[in-house]
């Protein structure tokens, strides 16, 4: 790549990578800021803490399904041929494992009612179906459009707490948002639309990709929500919120390497750019480092946001600040490192490495859970995040010996 094509490159990466930040920042920004806190000051922390665990259910098929499907069909842009007809068949596939998700997830909290399940599985649907929308405006390497998806997404959850009084349902706020990003999409895109169903030559190297991808995803995403769904479940529903806001600072600023991600994947995908050990070597030492001192940053934060945003959690959730902002920075920032790996390898090194920090988590952090409540949880959940670090940076060094020696 000449020097001049490179900086051309550099520069729009450059520029994706901020819009891709202000779609974040949009979005999360209004449901972390504004969405949550709502909820919670109308709710109380008893009964939000409960919604979180349902919110967590829904998030696990949206990023497990909705992001595999986006991500295999970036893959198949560069790899194979792909039509819409290929994932909107996986899609409705999921829908129906939405029906049993659903189901479970209510019979677990002991809360099933048939208009609480018809809310949450009408919900999850369409939250897959928003989480692979994406797709459309990372496989043209439109930012733009990406971010004005976003903040589509973010207006229809305002609206929807707006309606609240009217509603009086958490799942109705959720969904505003998740129906406006659909909404969009069909005007700005073509993945929504006919033909719905006509099938690529590579339909089924694309939905194998899509399961294989989809079931490592399922397992990072489980462990992302892990602290709502184990602590709802063995502890209590008021220890989810004080776990969430004291480790809500560091979510916050660790997604801010989900728009990376799409950079990372969109251009490693459309152009050949090529690492070496060295370089890879450096990156993984660098956002180890930066972990630590972002977590420092964070807790300082906190002190500030958490007591005026979440008052009535705030005595209990400051004891836990550094711990679990650590924990979400380094999950997110080991999922970075995943997603260059994946670049250049096969989806199949995902599942392994995710296999491996399944393992390590039901070793460490359910027993510390159990044993310890919230401060069990934190110290776990830092040590299997710091390993999942390690271990996928060493499967990335190993990775490029091979590719460069083969």
């Amino acid at each position: 790549m000449g020097d001049s094509s490179g900086k051309k490159l550099v520069l729009c990466a450059s520029k994706d990578f901020l819009f891709s930040v202000f779609a974040l920042v949009i979005y999360n920004g209004v449901l972390q800021l504004v969405i949550y806190p709502g909820l919670s000051s109308r709710m109380g922390a008893e009964a939000f803490g409960t919604v979180l665990y349902l919110i967590s259910a829904v998030s696990i098929m949206g990023a497990g399904f909705g992001t595999a499907a986006s991500y295999s069909r970036m893959v198949a842009k560069k790899d194979r041929t792909q039509e819409n007809g290929d994932y909107n068949i996986f899609l409705l596939l999921v829908s129906g494992i939405s029906v049993v998700v659903s189901l479970v997830t209510l019979l677990l909290l002991k809360e099933l009612t048939i208009a609480l399940y018809a809310q949450l599985l009408i919900l999850m649907i369409i939250t897959v179906y928003r989480y692979y929308a994406d797709v459309e405006y990372r496989m043209t390497i439109r930012f733009v459009d990406y971010f004005l998806f976003f903040t589509a997404v973010a207006s229809g959850y305002i609206i929807g707490l707006l309606i609240y009084p009217m509603s009086k349902s958490w799942a109705v706020t959720i969904f505003m948002g998740e129906l406006f990003g659909i909404i969009y999409t069909l005007v700005r895109g073509s993945i929504f639309r006919a033909p719905f169903f006509r099938l690529s030559s590579s339909f089924r190297e694309n939905i194998k990709s899509s399961w294989i991808i989809s079931l490592s995803n399922l397992l990072s995403a489980l462990i992302l929500n892990s602290d709502r769904i184990l602590l709802r479940l063995m502890v209590g529903a008021r220890e989810v919120t004080i776990f969430y806001t004291a480790s809500l600072i560091g979510k916050i600023v660790a997604m801010l390497t989900t728009p990376l991600n799409g950079i990372i994947i969109s251009y490693f995908t459309n152009y050949k750019i090529k690492l070496n050990k060295t370089v890879f070597g450096l990156i993984c030492a660098a956002t180890a480092l930066l972990s630590f001192i972002g977590a420092t940053v964070c807790t300082f934060v906190s002190m500030f946001f958490v007591k005026l945003m979440y008052p009535e959690v705030f005595s209990e959730a400051s004891k836990l600040f550094f711990l679990a902002n650590l924990g979400q920075i380094l999950y997110f920032i080991s999922g970075s490192l995943m997603v260059i790996v994946m670049s250049f390898t096969r989806e199949k090194l995902q599942l392994v490495i995710n296999v491996i920090y399944v393992s390590g988590f039901i070793l460490v952090v359910i027993p510390a859970t159990w044993i310890s409540g919230l401060s069990g949880m934190a110290v776990g959940l830092v040590i299997v995040n710091f390993g999942r670090l390690i271990v996928t940076s060493i499967f990335g060094i190993i990775r490029i010996d091979k590719n460069s020696t083969g």
